[in-house]
C-alpha cells in the first residue's frame, strides 16, 4: 500500500509540467489561429499566461482532490478489512478457547479415574453404574461445527478426532447401561456375559480417548497462547508416553482378536 501510494506521488507531481506545457502550446496554437499569423503582445501574452495559470490550477486543484478522496477511501476500506480480520482472529481465538474447555470439562468429569473404577469393578466381576450423559454435553462443539475449517488444519483434525471418539464412547456407554438396565442391580457376571463385554470395550476404549483429548487441547492451547500446563487444565496431568503405551497395546491385541 506504501509503495502504491509514493508511485501515485510520483504521477502526480510528473502531471503538473506536463499539464502547463499542454495548456500553453494548446493556447498559443488557438491564438495563433485567430490573430492570423500576427505576433503576440505583450498583452496577449499576459492573457495567455493568466488562462493558463487559473486553467492548471483549477484542473490541478480537481485532480488533487480526486487523488485525495481516493486516498481516503482506500484508507477506509484498508481499516475496514484490518478491523474485519482482526474480529475474525477473535471470534476464532473464543471458539477455540471455548472448546478446549469443553474438552477438558469432558476429561475432568467423565474419564479421568474412571479406568480404575472399571478394572476394579470388573475384576470382581461385577458390572459398573452407568449414568444417563446430557444430551447438551458438547453444545459449543456442536454450536460451531461449521466454523472448525476457520482453525488451524491441525487443530481442527485434533478436535473432530477427539469429538468422533467421544461419540464412539458415548454410543457403547449407553449400550452398556441399557445391558445393565436389563440384567437389574449389582448383578454377579459370569465372564461370558454381554454386559461384561461390553463393560471391558468401554475401559479399553479410555485410553485411546483420554489421548484425543490430551492432543486436542493440547493444540488448542497453542492456537490459543494458553497455558497447557496452566493449573485449569487437568487432562495435561496426564502422560503421553503412558496414553501411547496402552493404547498401542489395547489396539494390538483388538487385532489378535479379530
Amino acid at each position: 500500500m506504501k509503495a502504491h501510494d509514493e508511485r501515485n506521488d510520483w504521477k502526480f507531481w510528473v502531471a503538473v509540467p506536463v499539464v502547463f506545457l499542454v495548456l500553453w502550446v494548446g493556447l498559443r496554437v488557438f491564438h495563433r489561429c485567430f490573430q492570423l499569423g500576427r505576433s503576440l503582445s505583450v498583452d496577449g501574452l499576459a492573457m495567455i499566461g493568466t488562462t493558463l495559470v487559473a486553467a492548471a490550477t483549477g484542473f490541478l486543484a480537481i485532480l488533487y482532490q480526486v487523488r485525495s478522496s481516493s486516498r481516503q477511501l482506500r484508507d477506509h476500506i484498508k481499516a475496514q478489512r484490518d478491523a474485519d480480520l482482526k474480529e475474525l482472529e477473535r471470534q476464532k481465538n473464543a471458539i477455540a478457547t471455548a472448546i478446549l474447555f469443553e474438552i477438558d470439562n469432558f476429561y475432568l468429569y467423565h474419564l479421568r479415574g474412571v479406568r480404575a473404577y472399571l478394572d476394579d469393578i470388573l475384576q470382581r466381576r461385577q458390572l459398573p453404574e452407568v449414568v444417563r450423559i446430557p444430551p447438551a454435553l458438547f453444545a459449543v462443539y456442536q454450536g460451531n461445527t461449521t466454523r472448525l475449517g476457520e482453525l488451524p488444519s491441525n487443530v481442527a483434525q485434533a478436535v473432530v478426532h477427539f469429538y468422533s471418539k467421544a461419540l464412539q464412547f458415548f454410543a457403547l456407554r449407553e449400550e452398556c447401561r441399557d445391558e445393565r438396565e436389563r440384567l437389574g442391580p449389582n448383578v454377579l457376571l459370569p465372564g461370558g456375559t454381554k454386559a461384561f463385554t461390553l463393560a471391558g470395550h468401554l475401559r479399553d476404549s479410555l485410553p485411546g480417548l483420554t489421548r484425543a483429548a490430551h492432543i486436542a487441547c493440547k493444540r488448542l492451547g497453542d492456537f490459543t497462547g494458553i497455558d497447557f500446563r496452566a493449573p485449569g487444565i487437568t487432562v495435561a496431568e496426564e502422560e503421553v508416553e503412558v496414553l501411547n503405551r496402552d493404547t498401542e497395546r489395547i489396539e494390538h491385541e483388538e487385532v489378535h482378536r479379530l
